[in-house]
């Protein structure tokens, strides 16, 4: 009987097969639905906090509950660190986040040590270390409600209260925190959210 049922399990394998990739997939919809309204959600608080003034070239901060525009600014910007973009703002950055709230920028031979400088000027707020996320990071505040995160370092060189520039060596590009190889995660906030780093650095790449 029980060699019986064993040939039956066996002939209906396809059918099983079958079975079981229709309940995986059945049960992954509600996850990539959530990985999509996610990707589109961080875009569109992203579009509501800034936007670029092409016939003035300046970034516009709006106001976050208003969506009017309170503050117009013309920074001189930089790219943090030369590179290669490993992963853009948005993006699905499994398992460490759903979305990508910043950029990622790599050593294009998977080398640590690169140096990291601010994109624009501004006074550091925190400088340190936790074991998790970010690693070693530099926090600056650029007045405006604009602030930059800069993380994965493998070397710190500011501390809190210091003026910086671009330009200013801040930090060594490292590895340490959640990170799967040297790179800097580089993120910017406005009013504590996270935007689209390009909307201050532009289209090109940096290098």
């Amino acid at each position: 009987m029980m060699i019986f049922k064993l040939i039956n399990l066996w002939n209906f394998r396809r059918e099983l097969k079958f079975v079981i990739v229709s309940f995986l997939i059945a049960i992954s919809l509600p996850f990539i639905a959530v990985i999509i309204l996610m990707n589109v959600g961080i875009n569109i608080v992203s579009d509501s906090l800034t936007s670029f003034d092409s016939k003035t070239n300046k970034v516009q901060i709006h106001d976050p509950l208003t969506g009017e525009v309170v503050k117009e600014i013309s920074p001189a910007v930089t790219w943090p660190v030369k590179g290669v973009i490993t992963l853009e703002f948005g993006q699905s950055d499994l398992p460490y986040e759903v979305f990508h709230t910043g950029i990622d920028i790599a050593n294009p031979f998977g080398k640590q040590g690169d140096p990291i400088t601010p994109f624009m000027k501004g006074k550091v707020t925190y400088a340190g270390e936790i074991f998790w996320g970010f690693g070693k990071h530099i926090i600056i505040d650029h007045g405006n409600n604009v602030t930059s995160i800069y993380g994965h370092l493998s070397k710190i060189f500011v501390y809190p209260g210091e003026e910086v520039k671009p330009g200013d060596i801040i930090g060594l590009e490292g590895s340490t925190g959640w990170s799967t190889g040297p790179h800097l995660h580089f993120q910017i906030n406005v009013y504590g959210l996270p935007i689209n780093p390009r909307v201050f650095l532009g289209e090109g790449n940096p290098n």
